[in-house]
Formats: C-alpha cells, structure tokens, sequence
C-alpha cells in the first residue's frame, strides 16, 4: 500500500464527471460524484445528453479564502476513489457518513481528548469533501477552534474546498443573473432549483454549498425558446446524441456549457426528476402551481426568481435522492439539504400536502426512506404524524427503490435496471442506441482522432458488450445454482 497522501489536493482532489453512475464509467472519466442525471452510462456507453459537468472541486482555484466567521463552503465531489479507501482503511476508528453528519451537526460530545487520530482527521477530510460537506466541517471545526489542531493535509484540503466553493458559486449566480436578465426580457419564467436556491436561502453563505452546475426550471412551452437564448449567451450542448432524438424521448432537463475548462454547466429543465418516458415521472405543472417568489436572489438590477414552496422542495429533494439516482449514490449534502429545509421553513411546512402529494405521484416510499435517513443523521424535527403518514407506503416504485439500494454485479443488469423504468418505446430506443450509437458520437465518447478508425472502435465497443454478456450469464447462473 502506498502512504498517505500528503497533500491537499490528494484529500480533495479535482475531478472531471459527467453526469454518470461512478460505477459505470470509461476509464478517463473518474468521480466519486453520485450525480447521474439520466439512466444508460456505462463503460461502452457514456449517456450523451446529461452534460459535460467538469466542475470544479477542491484545491482546483486559486481563490482568496474569506474568514471563517463568515460561514464555510466547499465542494462536496471531489476526492479519489483509490485515496479514500487507503485513508479509510488505515484509520483506527470507523469512519462514516453517521461519523461526518455528527461532527456538522454538533452532535459530537465536547470531551478533553481528541478520539480522532491524524489519519482518522485525513480519511474525515477526505470523505467530507467526496459528500460534499467539506466546507460545513471546515466551518464548524474554524469556528470551535479544533481546525489547527488538524494535520495539516486535513486543514489545507477543508480550507481549499471551501475557497474553490466560494469562488465556483460567485460565478454561477453571476451567470444566474445574466440569464435571468435574458429571460425575463421576454417574459420566461425561471424557478431555480437545488443548489442554487438553496445556498441563497436556506444556507447563511453562497461558501457553504457546493454546486457542480446552474439548475433551472423553465415552462415546457417556452423550452425551446430559452434554449436558444443560452445559446445565444454562448451556451452550447456537450454530448452529440447516440441516437437521433434520444434527448427529447428521455431528457428532462438539457446541459449545456460555455467554451473554456473552467466553464460552469447550465441545467435547464421541461421537468423534474424524470420525462415522460419513465415510470416515475409525474405532471410538472404541480410545482409551478407550488411556486412563490425567490425574494433572496431578487434585487433592482436583476430579473424575478421563483423557487419551490418548501412543501414543494422537500418532495422534490426527497424523490431526486432515492427515486432518480438511488440511496446508494445519494450524498449526505442532499439529506443535510433536507434537514436545513425543514428546521428554516418549520412554520411554513404543509405535511398533510406532502404526503398526500407523495402518494398521488407514487412517491411515498421515496420521501419515507428519505425523511427517515435524513432523521438518523441529523435527529430532523419532522412531525410524528408525517412519518406515521409515509411510514411502510408501497407504491409502484418501492421495488424500483430496493433494487438501487444495491449495486448491480454488471453493466448489462445495470442497464437492465434502468431499462425497467422506461416505457416500451424508450426502452427500444435506448437499447438501440446502446448497441449501435452515432458515429458522431463514436467519434466524441472514444476520441476518434480520424473517421477511419471507426469500423475498428465498433468492434472494440461489440467485444466489450460480448464480455460483459459472458459475465452476466456466469453471474445469473451462479446466482441460480445458490
């Protein structure tokens, strides 16, 4: 085993994603990020309209560090695989996301003596920032006075994800404000969704939430319309499709990104959490109808904002976390959103809508599982009858749910799973576009250098589906004899 890492940027490391299952990615392509936007990535299909999210994480800027007393932030998506686990596996107490919602909560008990070793305060460290609550742990350990007495790999790579944070979301709400402007010039609505909402409203720092791209939701009929408007921002869509039309069958949302490495993704969204070819997806015009002024991001010079009604947000949130990515992938920065939600919005909460509303769109087992996850961590105050309200709810999606709790043992059973959620028609033509995607496409997911090599990566792309087949078979087989 090599020796721990001794630098910052090793405890958080920047990292280049796309949008995709971690598990299931082309060797260039590393993350810790839990983020896929949309099902069918996998190592012989990168999923094409999700975006290039080439974010910057920790220790990537140079950033002038505000202070501390301010409030702390930092990117939440960065760290390396290979690193962590070394960190993990060499500390002396077990080190989790129950250990890190504890230290950000302050439900630590105050004692004289550090229970935490230095290569514990590394491995915490480097998980904050793979969970995106590096800079909440930095803030809370700058605040009691327990950050200098860190190593000083722990405090530099708390303190570089909390700079880069400042620095990365400072220019998504400067784009924020240009395309808002844009937009209402022509009377397009905009609600801002997720991370950009909430570090405006529900966080006391823009620092103290990491975002790796702008989120938007604009109205179905005018969709086009503010695509082109982005465009003309210099806005441009990254993936080329693997199928003709794929986007609009499958997509929700469209990523789009300025030229220049350090451009940040632009999300705009038609729905949330799923389109119309999944089982899951549900009417958006119910959460424009649970909409309200963003008064926090409103100012003379700059156009009006909408944001979700915190009933709204909670749902939305809860069905993001455990119904579209899976409580396997789900960060602890999104249950600590949650919490966050509830305690600033407590008198504002309508818990009979919630879970009336969770149950006409089938989303009841989700917000359970999420409401009940975010309590273990951070002890949420949600109401006895809310929780006795979701609690044991079935719906069409509780099996969905179970199987993402677990890691499918291939890619094929992965994509087996997602293939699940489609309807007939999405699922043939995401099936098609798998095995036989675009040349245009080809060209950009292998970095085909010149259109002869083509034919050579088709079949490179068929003998990886072949192998994988093979081990899917051994594995259902085996699963079989047992």
């Amino acid at each position: 085993m090599s020796p721990i890492p001794h630098s910052p940027a090793q405890i958080c490391r920047p990292q280049r994603f796309y949008g995709a299952d971690e598990t299931s990615r082309h060797p260039d392509q590393h993350t810790l990020s839990a983020n896929p936007s949309i099902p069918g990535v996998h190592r012989y299909f990168t999923w094409p309209a999700t975006g290039d999210r080439e974010c910057r994480l920790a220790g990537s800027h140079a950033a002038p560090v505000p202070h501390p007393d301010r409030r702390a932030g930092g990117h939440g998506r960065a760290g390396s695989p290979e690193i962590f686990k070394e960190l993990i596996s060499s500390t002396r107490t077990k080190i989790n996301n129950e250990t890190l919602a504890r230290l950000i909560s302050g439900q630590t008990q105050e004692s004289g003596q550090d229970p935490f070793s230095d290569s514990d305060w590394e491995a915490i460290a480097a998980l904050a920032c793979t969970q995106g609550v590096g800079p909440l742990l930095y803030h809370g350990l700058s605040r009691t006075g327990k950050l200098l007495s860190l190593p000083g790999t722990a405090q530099n790579g708390l303190r570089g994800a909390y700079a880069n944070t400042w620095a990365v979301n400072r220019q998504i709400f400067l784009d924020l404000d240009a395309l808002a402007n844009r937009l209402a010039q022509v009377d397009i609505p905009i609600i801002v969704l997720k991370g950009a909402c909430f570090a405006k409203t529900i966080y006391a720092d823009i620092a103290m939430r990491p975002m790796g791209d702008l989120d938007v939701l604009i109205p179905v009929d005018r969709f086009n319309e503010a695509v082109e408007i982005a465009k003309d921002l210099g806005y441009r869509e990254v993936y080329p499709e693997a199928s003709i039309g794929l986007t609009k069958l499958l997509n929700h949302e469209i990523c789009l990104k300025k030229a220049g490495k350090n451009s940040i993704p632009l999300e705009l969204h038609h729905a949330l959490v799923a389109d119309r070819s999944f089982t899951y997806a549900v009417p958006v015009e119910w959460f424009w109808e649970q909409s309200e002024p963003l008064t926090k991001l409103s100012s003379e010079n700059q156009a009006p904002l909408r944001m979700l009604t915190p009933t709204a947000q909670v749902l939305y949130a809860s069905a993001h976390a455990v119904l579209q990515h899976g409580q396997r992938k789900a960060l602890l920065i999104w249950y600590y959103d949650l919490d966050l939600i509830i305690r600033s919005y407590a008198s504002k909460m309508d818990w009979e809508l919630l879970v009336s509303q969770a149950r006409k769109f089938d989303w009841g087992s989700a917000v359970d599982k999420a409401l009940a996850q975010t309590r273990a961590y951070f002890q949420t105050p949600i109401p006895e009858s809310a929780l006795n309200g979701l609690a044991g709810q079935t719906d069409r999606h509780s099996a969905l749910i179970d199987r993402k709790r677990t890691p499918p043992a291939t890619h094929i059973l992965e994509e087996w799973q997602k293939l699940k959620s489609l309807n007939f028609y999405a699922r043939f033509r995401l099936l098609g576009a798998l095995i036989a995607p675009r040349p245009a496409y080809m060209l950009w997911r292998y970095q085909i250098k010149s259109s002869w090599l083509l034919p050579f990566y088709y079949m490179y792309r068929s003998w990886s589906i072949f192998k994988d087949a093979i081990a899917t078979a051994l594995y259902l087989m085996k699963r079989n004899i047992s």
